[in-house]
């Protein structure tokens, strides 16, 4: 089910082929995610105690090449609405046992110089890290703070296929297609320390995969070599006209 997109620049850029097997899960600090609203059984009707937020038009920001895998918060972007996907625009992890329990994701994805923020932070699957986010605790099932909601946000360090499409997905030939797989894995430990990213005890709770699409909404392109914000680059597409984002 996986939809890879090679950049048309493989020498300059690394590619989602280059995922580093085994990796040590050394976990990089990420601010908790949101309580949910509510914490009661019925989340757990879902698969493998993990809730897609609802799919649809989501904005797609666009940042330079040198900072496309920086893991700091509020990365700069050279454009704010480049685009948008359609995808999630959060997901909500549930403890579905009876006892409480310490829980951890990664999630990776096929295209080629996409990011995906959690709570605002990318963490780079070819990184040291390889993508796992930091342990969180949650409460027994039907307890408050059984469950946890992380917003999703994305961007972009290369250009897109351009569609003005008002509604929908475009056709094809003005998108690019992604696969986001979601690695949810759970610890037993009910210690208020969460236990260690090389513990033996993590087991694989889920593995979900879901599809989405990619594409840009306005013109001209920005410059993806050059981090300064707002930086255009001086060609004009004039064979294409400027759509608005329509993303959340």
């Amino acid at each position: 089910m996986s939809i890879a997109h090679d950049s048309v620049e493989p020498a300059r850029r690394q590619t989602r082929r280059t995922i580093v097997k085994g990796a040590a899960w050394s976990v990089p600090v990420l601010a908790v995610g949101t309580p949910a609203a509510h914490a009661g059984i019925s989340q757990c009707t879902v698969t493998g105690s993990v809730t897609l937020g609802p799919t649809g038009r989501v904005r797609l920001d666009a940042v330079c090449r040198d900072l496309s895998q920086s893991s700091a918060f509020a990365v700069p972007r050279i454009r704010n609405n480049y685009g948008l996907v359609w995808l999630p625009s959060y997901i909500e992890i549930c403890n579905c046992t009876s006892d409480p329990a310490w829980y951890r994701f990664r999630e990776t994805d096929s295209l080629d110089n996409f990011q995906i923020e959690v709570n605002g932070q990318h963490n780079d699957q070819n990184g040291p890290g390889a993508g796992y986010r930091d342990p969180f605790k949650l409460a027994a099932v039907g307890d408050a703070g059984g469950c946890q909601r992380f917003s999703l946000t994305y961007r972009t360090s290369d250009p897109r296929p351009f569609s003005n499409s008002a509604n929908g997905i475009p056709p094809a030939g003005s998108r690019d297609a992604v696969t986001v797989n979601l690695i949810l894995q759970r610890h037993p430990s009910t210690a208020a320390v969460a236990p260690g990213p090389n513990d033996p005890g993590w087991v694989l709770n889920t593995d979900l995969p879901f599809n989405g699409f990619v594409w840009r909404t306005t013109t001209p392109e920005p410059d993806f070599d050059s981090c300064a914000a707002g930086q255009i680059a001086p060609r004009s597409l004039s064979t294409e006209r400027s759509a608005p984002s329509l993303g959340d």
